[in-house]
C-alpha cells in the first residue's frame, strides 16, 4: 500500500511538472504569435486563431484523458485503421496547396497525417506487448516496421516528407525500450544510412568499412554474414531511384541546404531570413514586438515553421535558451512518467510520444538556424496551427491517462 501510494505521488509530481512545462511553452507561442500579428484581436490573425485551437483542443485533451488504457489498448488496431482511411481521403479531394494533405471543412482544415503518427505508436505498442516474451526474436521487427513503412508511405505521397521522417522516428526507441537486439536496430537503421551515404563516394566507402567491421562482430556463419553485408551495400543503389522520386521543391531545398548561394532569393530565403533574424537578437533581443525581420515581414512562415527565429529575434539568447530548457524539460519528463509506470504497453506509448515530440524539435531547431533542409515541421506547444496543436494535446491526454490508469 506504501510502495502504491508513493508511485502515485510520484506520478502526480511528474504531471504537475508536465502541465507546467506545457503552460510555459504555450505562453512563448501567444507572446510571439500576438508580436507578429497586424491586428491581433481580429479573428483571422494567427493569434486569435491559436487561441480558439487552444480552447478546443484542451477540451479533446480533456476527453482523451479519461479514456481508460485497456480501450485504447484493445482498439488500437481499429484506431490506426480508420486513421488510415482518413489519410487516404485527401487523394480524392481537390488538392490543397498543390498537395493531398489537407480536408476542407470550410471553416477550417484538418491534416490527417497528423494524427496518424500517434496512431502509429499506439498500433506498434500494442503488438510489442503483445509478444513481449518474443522480443529476442529476430522477426519481432517485421511487423513494426511492416506498419511504419506503410503509414510512412502514404504519407509521402502527399506529398509530404517530413510528417513521413516523423512517423519512422519512434520506430527505433520502441523498439530499443522493448529489448530488441543492438545488432536487429543496426539492420533496420543500416540501409538507410546507405543510402545517404552513397551520394558521395568516400562517404560511402568509410560506411562500407564500418558495416564489414560490425557484420564481422555478428555472431552467424560466413553465409549470413556475406549476404546481410551486400544487401546493405546493394541498398546504395537505390539512391538514384529515390532522389529522382522526390518532389521538385524537395530536390530545391536539400540542393540549397547544401549551398544557400545557389538561390538566396528563392528555396534559400527562409534559411537565410531565419539566420539573419536569430543572430540580430544577440543576447537580450531586440524587445517584445520590435523584431525587424519580423515585424517588416522580410521571415516568412514566422507563425509557424519560423516562430523560434521570432522568440530568438525578439527575446535574444535568454529568450531562446529557456524555451529550449522547457523542450528539454518536456522530454525529460515523458521519460520519467514512461520509468514510472507499471504497464508495458503504456511505457511503450509514451517512449513513441515522446520521441515523436523529441523529433519535431530537434528538426524545427536544425531547421531554423541552417543545420538542416527546411521541412515543414512545426515545434511543438509554440507553432500556430490547429492539427498539429490537437495532435499534441491528444498525446499528452494519453499520457496522463495512462499515468492516471
Amino acid at each position: 500500500m506504501f510502495l502504491e501510494q508513493f508511485s502515485l505521488g510520484v506520478t502526480k509530481d511528474y504531471l504537475v511538472r508536465l502541465f507546467l512545462v506545457i503552460i510555459g511553452l504555450i505562453i512563448f507561442s501567444l507572446l510571439a504569435l500576438y508580436s507578429i500579428s497586424d491586428n491581433p484581436l481580429s479573428f483571422n490573425s494567427a493569434f486569435s486563431r491559436q487561441c480558439v485551437f487552444l480552447i478546443f483542443s484542451f477540451l479533446v485533451f480533456l476527453i482523451v484523458k479519461n479514456i481508460k488504457i485497456k480501450t485504447i489498448h484493445d482498439n488500437s488496431t481499429l484506431i490506426f485503421i480508420m486513421t488510415i482511411i482518413f489519410c487516404i481521403i485527401p487523394f480524392f479531394l481537390p488538392r490543397v496547396e498543390y498537395t493531398y494533405r489537407w480536408i476542407d471543412f470550410g471553416l477550417f482544415y484538418i491534416q490527417p497525417s497528423e494524427y496518424l503518427k500517434c496512431a502509429t505508436v499506439i498500433v506498434i505498442a500494442k503488438y510489442l506487448s503483445n509478444h513481449q516474451l518474443q522480443v529476442k526474436d529476430p522477426s519481432i521487427v517485421l511487423v513494426p516496421g511492416f506498419l511504419t513503412l506503410i503509414s510512412a508511405f502514404i504519407v509521402l505521397n502527399q506529398p509530404d516528407l517530413g510528417t513521413a521522417v516523423i512517423i519512422c522516428a519512434p520506430l527505433i526507441p520502441m523498439l530499443l525500450w522493448a529489448g530488441v537486439s543492438n545488432f536487429m536496430i543496426f539492420l533496420i537503421v543500416a540501409p538507410v544510412i546507405t543510402i545517404l551515404a552513397a551520394s558521395n563516394i568516400v562517404i560511402f566507402t568509410v560506411w562500407a568499412l564500418i558495416m564489414f567491421i560490425i557484420f564481422l562482430t555478428f555472431q552467424s556463419n560466413i553465409i549470413v554474414k556475406s549476404t546481410l553485408y551486400f544487401a546493405n551495400i546493394f541498398t546504395g543503389l537505390l539512391t538514384p531511384f529515390l532522389w529522382n522520386n522526390l518532389a521538385e521543391y524537395q530536390k530545391q531545398r536539400i540542393l540549397t541546404f547544401l549551398n544557400p548561394d545557389l538561390d538566396p532569393m528563392g528555396s534559400a530565403y527562409h534559411i537565410i531570413q531565419s539566420i539573419t533574424a536569430i543572430g540580430s537578437g544577440g543576447f537580450f533581443g531586440k524587445g517584445w514586438g520590435e523584431g525587424s525581420q519580423t515585424q517588416l515581414k522580410f521571415l516568412p512562415v514566422q507563425e509557424s515553421d519560423f516562430i523560434l527565429s521570432v522568440i530568438a529575434e525578439e527575446l535574444g539568447f535568454l529568450g531562446i535558451l529557456f524555451v529550449m530548457i522547457l523542450c528539454f524539460l518536456l522530454i525529460k519528463t515523458l521519460l520519467d512518467i514512461a520509468f514510472q509506470s507499471s504497464d508495458y504497453f503504456a511505457s511503450l506509448v509514451i517512449i513513441g510520444i515522446g520521441s515523436i515530440l523529441l523529433s519535431h524539435i530537434f528538426i524545427n531547431s536544425a531547421m531554423t538556424i541552417g543545420l538542416m533542409p527546411v521541412k515543414g515541421l512545426p515545434i511543438p506547444f509554440i507553432s500556430a496551427g490547429g492539427s498539429f496543436l490537437l495532435s499534441c494535446f491528444i498525446m499528452i491526454g494519453l499520457v496522463v491517462s495512462f499515468s492516471k490508469n
